[in-house]
């Protein structure tokens, strides 16, 4: 059940983060919360959640770089990378860091719903 799936947001701008907080604690009962990439990677270690949505541009830690230590990690890792680019450039370093969903802001929460759901389709959810 997708509901009991713990989830790690890492976003560092406050009011984006509350707003996406506040929707997905509707469908789901875990989610563990950071502001930098920095926190997001402690919380990863820490937690081992079974999804992470990230932001790209942050301070301390930017989230490729958080996504690409989570990987070392866990190559298996789902992630879900947002960003306020839509470039080649951008989709080509994350899928170097063999990340194959992200999203483009502002989000649409129904596309945002269908990557996550990507993530688990091959697991008894």
């Amino acid at each position: 059940m997708l509901a009991d799936k713990k989830i790690l947001y890492v976003e560092d701008e406050e009011d984006i983060r509350n707003e996406l907080v506040e929707i997905l604690g509707l469908e789901f009962n875990n989610i563990l919360v950071a502001a930098n990439g920095h926190e997001g990677l402690e919380l990863y270690k820490e937690h081992h959640p079974d999804l992470v949505i990230s932001d790209i541009q942050m301070p301390k830690m930017d989230g490729l770089s958080m996504c690409k230590s989570i990987k070392e990690i866990d190559k298996d890792a789902n992630i879900i990378l947002m960003t306020a680019f839509n470039e080649e450039s951008f989709i080509a370093s994350a899928k170097d860091h063999n990340i194959h969903h992200y999203i483009t802001k502002p989000i649409k929460i129904n596309e945002l719903y269908d990557c996550i759901e990507s993530c688990f389709k091959d697991e008894d959810v």
